[in-house]
């Protein structure tokens, strides 16, 4: 059945397109809203021949806003991996627990949350390490980029979280391995926005770094699902208790 068949197909694209965005931070100027699967059908008179292809509609490019050229793409690359080089050099020779400290912490200490929704690259890692302003999915980008860079096995999740305020909304966060157990971290939730002056006690900012699932799964509860369209991924089993 072609209609069937058709439906199939694009539902594994979007979940292969799913896969490349979200396991790959670095392609951050590539926006996937921008890509489309089309399927040419051919009839021949011994034959049906179909074409599948991918192209960019009626959009501009696969580019994400705010890019226009491979030249602006290079230009956000090398301020990127200047930050990436300084924090790099900063974990060298540490153990993996301290680096992912330091790691949460940088990014905690350096980001502002932004709240307007409406800027760009607030997804991103380029707003995460270069205008240090973006959204909880900016924070887990940004976060799985530099595991990835010091070899450190993770994932970046995505869901709901329910706040200390009882309002539940989509919320993106990471599971990150350490000594062979899953442990959950929040970044974005390590950072709260301050009104008024005041300092933060310190184990406030530690409040989701490296917990287990009896802590984690008491506000964040992870979908699975990034679109509607898409299929359902599993993640790693969290160790139950917080990393000891």
């Amino acid at each position: 059945n072609l209609n069937n068949d058709e439906k199939e197909l694009k539902k594994e694209y979007q979940s292969a397109i799913e896969v490349l965005t979200y396991e790959n931070p670095d392609i951050f100027y590539l926006n996937a809203t921008n890509m489309f699967i089309n399927i040419e059908k051919t009839t021949k008179l011994t034959s049906v021949k179909y074409n599948v292809y991918i192209d960019n509609g009626n959009k501009v490019n696969y580019l994400a806003d705010g890019f226009n050229t491979k030249e602006d793409i290079e230009e956000y690359q090398v301020k990127i991996e200047k930050v990436r080089d300084y924090i790099l050099e900063n974990v060298k020779d540490k153990s993996d627990y301290d680096k992912i400290r330091l790691i949460h912490d940088y990014l905690r200490d350096t980001i502002d949350y932004d709240s307007t929704i409406s800027k760009n690259n607030i997804y991103d890692i380029y707003g995460a390490l270069v205008l240090r302003e973006c959204v909880c999915e900016g924070y887990a980008k940004a976060f799985q980029y530099l595991m990835n860079e010091i070899g450190i096995d993770n994932v970046i999740v995505i869901g709901t979280g329910t706040n200390s305020s009882g309002k539940t909304e989509n919320h993106a966060w990471n599971y990150v391995k350490l000594n062979d157990n899953w442990y959950a971290v929040d970044v974005t939730w390590d950072d709260p926005i301050l009104v008024g002056e005041g300092k933060l006690p310190e184990k406030t900012k530690y409040q989701y770094f490296l917990k287990g699932s009896a802590t984690m799964n008491q506000n964040h509860f992870a979908s699975g699902k990034f679109t509607d369209a898409g299929q359902i991924f599993t993640y790693p089993t969290l160790s139950v208790e917080d990393y000891q």
